[in-house]
Order: C-alpha cells, then structure tokens, then sequence
C-alpha cells in the first residue's frame, strides 16, 4: 500500500467540528433512565456522598468526570454532554495519530469509519459509559502498537504501566473490558510462541495485578468488603431479556450464532468489518495472525474484538453474552476503522482486493435487504454502487478524490436521517416548555407524569430534594395518600416513549382527562399537554360496581369459556397442573352482553389479567371484541411481546378496555381471547377477567 504525504491536522479539525455540530443539530437530549442515574449519583459526589450498594457508583470515571463538570458549569445538558464530547475526540485524536502516517486519504477514510458510524455519532453526547470503555480499548491497543512496532524497546516497564492504567480506566467505568481479554490472551501467546516482547507483557502482567490489588484495597477500606462492587452488581441484577442463561438454548443459540451479527448489519456496525473479512478469508489469511506488521496487528485485533463480542459471556457463573444493543459495541468502530481504511485506500490506488471486497460488500447488502430500517437504502446499496463503478472505472487522482467525498457522504446519510429526527423530537423546545410552564411556575405542587418525565424534572431542577415541587410517576402518584397539594398532570409523547409506554399503559386518568381538569398548556406538534387535576376519574383498578367475574386456570371447564382438551400443556404451567396452548386461538371467554342489564352504566369496564409463557418472540395478542349478528364492530388488541421481559418465563399481564354504553349493540356478545399467527410456543394461564359497571362521577382530589 502505497503512502502518501503525511496528513494534517485540518482534517482532524474538521471531524472534531462535525461532533460539536451533530451535539448542536442532532442532540436528542438523555434516555431518562441509566443516564438520569449516572447524573443524580454524579451530584451527590459532589456532596460526598457515595452509594456503594448501587453497581453504578462504581464507575468512577463516568461519575468523576461529569461531577467535575458539574462542578464547573451547574447542572446542565452541556455539563452533562461535555465529558462525552471529550473522550469522543480523544478517540479521534487516536485514530488520527495512528493513520496520518499513512496519508491524507486514508485517514479521512478512517476517520469517516468511525465518526460517521451512527451510533458512535449518537453517543458522543451521551451521559453513559460505553465512549469510556471505546477509549479504553483503542488507547490501550495504541500503546501495545506503539511499543511493538514504532519504540526501540527500552522502555517496557513505563509502556505496560501506562497500557494497565488506560485497562484499569476501562475497567473502573464499565465490565465490557472484560471483550477485550481474548484479545490480549491471544497477543500474550502468540508472542510467547515467537519469542517476542517478553519483558513488556511480564511487566504487564504484574503492574495489572498490582493495580488491581490497589483497587480492591481501596474499595475494601470505603466498603469493609473487597468484593463489594461484584455483590453490587449481583444484586442489582433482575430477569430481562439479555438473561440468555435463563431463557431458552433455543434464544442463547440465536443469540451467539446469529444475533450479534445480524445487529451488526442491521445497526450498520459491520460497515468496517466488510473489508475486514473480505481479505481474511483467502488463502494466505491465516498469516495476518502472526501480526508481524502494524497492519496486521490491527486486523487481527479487529476480528478478534468481534469475534468475541458475539461468544464470549460476560458471566463468571454461567454462559451469558453480552446483551444486543449497539451501544455495548461501540470499541468495535475506531479499532476495526483503522485496518478497513488502510485496505480502502489500498483498492483506491491497485484495485487490491477489488473482487473480494465487492463480493463482501454484496453478500452483506443482501442480508440488509431482509433486515428491518434503513441501512439497505441508506448505506449498503449506495456503497455497493460506490465500489462497483469505481472498479470498473480508473483510478486517477480525480477519481480518487470523488470516491473518498462521495464514501463520505454515504456515510453522512443515517446520521443525517437522525439529525432528521432530532429535529422533529425538538427536545431542547420540549425543555424549555418544561422549564418554563413547570419549573418557574406553581411553588408548592405535585407533577404527575411518566417515568422518564419525573426523573427529567428531577434533573433539570438540579436533584433539588428541599424544594416544594415533587415529582411523581404514575405509579408513585396511585400510591400516594397525600392528594391536599396542587396537582399538574404533565402528558408528553417523547418521554412516555422513552418510558416504553403506549396510550393502554396510561391510567385512567391520563387517558380519560375530566372535563373539570384545567388544560394550562398544550403543544400538538411536539404531544405534550399540562392540566391541572381539579378532579381524578375512576381509576383502572377503582371502584365500580363488578357485574361479572371469572377466573381459568385451565384445571377444569368454566362457564362461558370454550376450551378444547388437546389445547392443554402440563410439563409447562404457571400454577395448577396445567396451563393453555395457544394454538392460533387461546381458550375464549364468550358472553352475551344483553344479560348483564348494564343500561344504567355509562361505561363498561373490562379488565383483563392473565400470566404468559413464550418461548421465542411473537405477535401473539389478547383481544377483547364484541360483534353483533351482523360483524364484528369493537375490537382490541394488545401486543403481548412488549410485556415478556425475558422469553420461556411466566410474565403477568393485564388488558383494560373501556366501552362506552351508547357504542352497545344490541344483541352483542362479548369475547376475549390470545390470538396468534406465528409458530412460536405460547402459553397462558391463570386467566382472569372482570366486567365493571362505571359511572362517570369523579373522584374529588
């Protein structure tokens, strides 16, 4: 591969200048949850005060850094984005420094790789750990590379110590590191085979342990317990859908052989790994594994970080890998940009590995062709034309030129598309209303709205705990016995999104706004709306007055239920001896409506709860119809697949449907079921149901 003149460092300037544009342009403000948390644990370290029961408040970079800057500038999304923003550009700064060597064209190429990635791009403003961890990774591989090939090795024991401080910095801020010792196992033994660095990996080895001890004895003399952070973080586990030793071989086998690399392609990780693998499956392949050059260093560093990334577990007790989100791999991005840039500008300037690259390229934008989003349209597509009318055409400076501006470019087109959506969420406007409708009004009150929503006020208030404003969510406000203080339901669409709620998750009176509730402000374009609760409906789970009521475990036959013997499971049940198979109908409640004498009802209450077994994921529904001798005129549905948070467990779930009297037929009957079209194996059981008769007096709050 031929090197050209040294880059410069505009070209690192102009990368660095599309990160603070994307923050400026494309910023869609926190996730509310992990994010929010890491903010509220930052601020009390400020006050010195530390929870070391919390795994989270182990992660001593992520909460040093951002406390540091809270300290600087309050608390604020800049304060909050500002340490994010830092490592990102270190990153930058890395990659930059290892490729300019190698000319203006391939690092361009490979600073495209990295932070026109989507997801690295979307975190580089984020208040979570996973930039903290890609640091780690790509400077510790930076050091190793610059001792191996670019010192006069005399200073091994300065290097391993820097190499195990940048791990130890990994480490502190999340246990993703752990991807990272396959890797270095591998490095450790190839160079024991061929004689080679001995010294600096003996060093190494030692300045590790040494480091690591210090680090237990520090948390031992806060804790009184050197294995506080790993009880921590085994109890503050919980069953979700990323618990593969607790599902089904049937989801931990996808997930190995299948998952890691479909996320890859459908969530465009794999864009550098195309040219990855497109010169490692030849003949002369295996040599790269000697790493006897630079290029090959990074190469083989490359496949093994994704190789283990899909293997391996990241449980001691059981085999667990890590979970799907893109978010987890993003140290995958500057490493593996570093080796495809370098073959890039190789295919520019030889057409060296031309056929296998458009072959790679191919193979990957016909599996995105089947995957959902829009990385077959958006990227895959357009680079395979790229590729393939550069191969067939010369490779004049012209050319070459036009091809880099043009990769650029189609890279540029999802973070675009985010930027699209960025716009469209408008979060710094939805802050504002916040702020200004919420926050600078209403002394003494009580917010009542989603998850996310309560733990943004929290924050945008500074974690304020002595104010008179309090913040509840849902749930908090139902249990609440203190109704005396002025009250504001606030409803906004993007954090109930966030909070992983639909409309039907809403209570009652978020659903079903009084007409004796005050609307304060409202926005349609954003979805967000603010009353005052004056009066509170009925509730979901309220009272009424119960004019039917039926319970199927599935033990014996029920009045109004049709159920068919061969439907039955009985080595799979929640309770009893056995449970129902939903075929593609589950056991169905029918009743003729016209019975219950409910004319004097002004609306009918249907309450569904019920527990559910799937094995795999499904589109499998609970339906509440009613149909009169003509068709079916009221129908419902609710997905089942959001509420499993881990497959092959029994999940509980419950379906409230509101019907009002003057929507009736005559003549109507009333069915309730699961329905499903998909061959995966569902179950149910313990299938409850109530019809209420409610009136529409409200509660006085």
């Amino acid at each position: 591969m031929n090197n050209k003149r040294v880059a410069g460092y505009p070209i690192l300037l102009i990368y660095i200048l599309i990160v603070v544009l994307y923050h400026l342009f494309g910023y869609t403000g926190h996730y509310g949850f992990d994010d929010m948390h890491y903010a509220e644990l930052a601020n009390a370290l400020l006050k010195g005060s530390i929870d070391f029961g919390d795994h989270y408040a182990y992660r001593f970079p992520v909460l040093g850094l951002t406390a540091l800057s809270y300290l600087l500038f309050g608390i604020s999304d800049f304060a909050s984005s500002l340490p994010a923003m830092a490592i990102c550009i270190t990153i930058l700064i890395i990659v930059f420094s290892t490729l300019r060597a190698h000319g203006s064209k391939t690092t361009v190429i490979g600073l495209s790789l990295t932070t026109l990635s989507n997801w690295f791009l979307f975190y580089s403003d984020k208040l979570m750990p996973d930039l903290y961890v890609a640091l780690s990774v790509i400077g510790a591989l930076a050091l190793i590379h610059r001792y191996k090939f670019k010192s006069k090795k005399n200073k091994a024991v300065p290097n391993a110590i820097l190499v195990t401080l940048v791990l130890l910095f990994g480490f502190m801020s999340k246990g993703t590191i752990v991807l990272m010792l396959p890797l270095l196992g591998f490095m450790i033994v190839s160079d024991i085979i061929q004689k080679r660095d001995l010294k600096f990996w003996a060093y190494s080895l030692i300045s590790g342990l040494i480091f690591l001890a210090l680090y237990l004895t520090i948390i031992w003399l806060f804790t009184g317990n050197v294995m506080e952070r790993f009880e921590a973080i085994a109890g503050n586990s919980y069953l979700n859908p990323c618990s593969y030793d607790q599902q089904s071989l049937g989801i931990l086998l996808k997930r190995v052989f299948i998952g890691f690399f479909e996320l890859s392609v459908f969530q465009s990780l794999a864009t550098g790994f195309i040219f990855v693998f497109a010169i490692l499956f030849q003949k002369k392949g295996l040599r790269f594994f000697s790493i006897n050059d630079s290029f090959s260093f990074y190469l083989v560093s490359a496949m093994i970080l994704f190789l283990s990334s899909s293997f391996m577990s990241i449980s001691a007790n059981s085999y667990s890998p890590m979970c799907l989100d893109p978010r987890h791999y993003l140290f995958l991005l500057p490493v593996v940009s570093i080796p495809a840039s370098r073959i890039i500008a190789g295919f520019l300037t030889s057409k060296q590995y031309g056929l296998q690259i458009l072959i790679a390229i191919l193979c990957i934008t016909a599996i995105s062709f089947f995957l959902e989003g829009q990385t077959f349209i958006l990227l895959y597509l357009p680079l395979l034309g790229l590729f393939a009318l550069y191969f067939f055409a010369g490779n004049s400076q012209k050319h070459q030129n036009l091809f880099i501006a043009l990769f650029s470019v189609i890279l540029l087109l999802i973070p675009l598309d985010m930027v699209r959506y960025a716009r469209q969420v408008q979060y710094r406007k939805q802050r504002a209303i916040v702020k200004e409708q919420v926050l600078d009004h209403n002394d003494a009150c009580i917010v009542v709205s989603n998850e996310v929503q309560k733990r943004l006020l929290s924050y945008y208030s500074g974690f304020d705990e002595d104010q008179s404003k309090r913040f509840l969510s849902y749930e908090e406000f139902e249990d609440s016995k203190d109704r005396a203080e002025e009250k504001l339901l606030l409803l906004n669409w993007y954090t109930r999104y966030l909070s992983a709620m639909d409309a039907n998750d809403l209570p009652y009176y978020a659903r079903e706004i009084s007409p004796s509730n005050e609307l304060i402000f409202e926005n349609r374009d954003l979805d967000l709306y603010i009353y005052k609760l004056n009066e509170l409906p009925l509730s979901d789970t309220g009272s009424g007055t119960v004019l039917l009521s039926t319970f199927n475990d599935f033990e014996d036959q029920v009045p109004f239920w049709k159920q068919e013997d061969q439907n039955y499971s009985r080595r799979i049940k929640y309770a009893g001896a056995r449970s129902n198979r939903v075929q593609e109908f589950s056991s169905s409640f029918e009743y003729p409506l016209d019975s219950l004498q409910a004319e004097h009802c002004d609306e009918l209450l249907i309450r569904c709860s019920l527990f559910c077994y799937a094995e795999d994921k499904t589109d499998a529904k609970i339906v509440v119809s009613l149909e009169d001798n003509e068709s079916t005129y009221i129908w419902n549905a609710l997905e089942v697949n959001r509420y499993l948070k881990a497959y092959s467990n029994w999940w509980p779930l419950s379906y409230n449907v509101t019907i009002n009297q003057k929507d009736l037929k005559s003549a109507s009957r009333l069915k309730v079921y699961v329905w499903k079209r998909d061959d995966t194996l569902v179950l149910i059981d313990n299938f409850g149901m109530e019809i209420i008769c409610r009136n529409r007096a409200a509660a006085n709050l």
